[in-house]
């Protein structure tokens, strides 16, 4: 569920066709008062949340669907969850061993490591980090897409650069391969355990909602399995579409019934309602 733009078109809400219109009033008397169709409201949302956690959020919230009222992914990346299958970088030092022939000891300094919720299930990361000599560095740039781990490495003052691709294990470890440049080499490589850990990450059904011209308001409840506390906690969220461009757009939520807490839409295409 990924929205490539800010704005939307909803092919469900197109207008009725003329011969569709003609057909719908010649069926009724024409002494009966017709009223003009009345299309469903969308409001659909992806959007990077900052405000004491990294948090990403993704919904469909539909009006006029009967009982189908849409369905709402939410990622906290500060919060874990074991299980969750969604993993996101730890603070720390990290061992990372290249090996070709023999082994080669790097350290990934998870500390110091920018990160950036592309969606519910992906983040982006760079850093730094220095070789086993203690003098040679390099810097990190790289994704993590559920259990999927690749990145860049460009060794600082050198041509020499790798690719790495890999699977991030429940022990929080990576294993994969990787392939070098100047000059081309195929390698294996491992990050340690706990360089990644599970996070918070769960999908429920919106149980209501009400769209008017530039805002929404929905609410859901948190499914089962989810950590203590949570799980069967029902949240609020309120949105509003501001126009183009995410930075106009507005964002809140909380406990249903407690006051809605706003936060900082800092990625994202935003909101938009239709």
């Amino acid at each position: 569920m990924a929205f490539s733009r800010k704005h939307l078109i909803y092919a469900a809400a197109a207008p009725l066709t003329l011969g569709a219109l003609l057909a719908t009033t010649a069926a009724v008397p024409a002494s009966a008062h017709v009223r003009p169709p009345v299309h469903p409201r969308v409001a659909v949302g992806s959007m990077e949340l900052a405000g004491g956690a990294l948090q990403y959020e993704q919904f469909v919230a539909l009006q006029g669907f009967g009982r189908n009222h849409g369905s709402v992914e939410y990622t906290n990346w500060n919060y874990s969850e074991l299980g969750s299958g969604v993993y996101a970088p730890q603070a720390g030092t990290h061992n990372l061993e290249f090996v070709l022939g023999g082994k080669y000891e790097h350290t990934l300094n998870g500390d110091g490591l920018q990160l950036r919720a592309l969606s519910p299930e992906r983040m982006a990361f760079k850093g730094t980090g220095v070789y086993s000599d203690g003098t040679t560095t390099w810097k990190i740039k790289g994704e993590v897409n559920k259990d999927k781990f690749r990145a860049a490495i460009a060794y600082d003052n050198s041509t020499y650069k790798l690719e790495l691709r890999g699977t991030v294990l429940p022990d929080g470890s990576v294993t994969g391969t990787a392939k070098a440049v100047n000059p081309a080499q195929d390698l294996t490589f491992t990050l340690a355990p706990g360089t990644f850990a599970p996070v918070l990450n769960y999908h429920a059904r919106i149980q209501s909602d009400r769209i008017q011209r530039h805002d929404a308001t929905f609410s859901f409840t948190i499914p089962r399995g989810e950590p203590a506390g949570l799980a069967g906690l029902k949240i609020t969220v309120k949105v509003h579409d501001g126009g183009w461009g995410a930075r106009h757009d507005r964002y809140a939520h909380g406990v249903t019934g407690t006051p809605l807490s706003p936060y900082p839409i800092i990625g994202g295409p935003g909101v938009t309602i239709r």
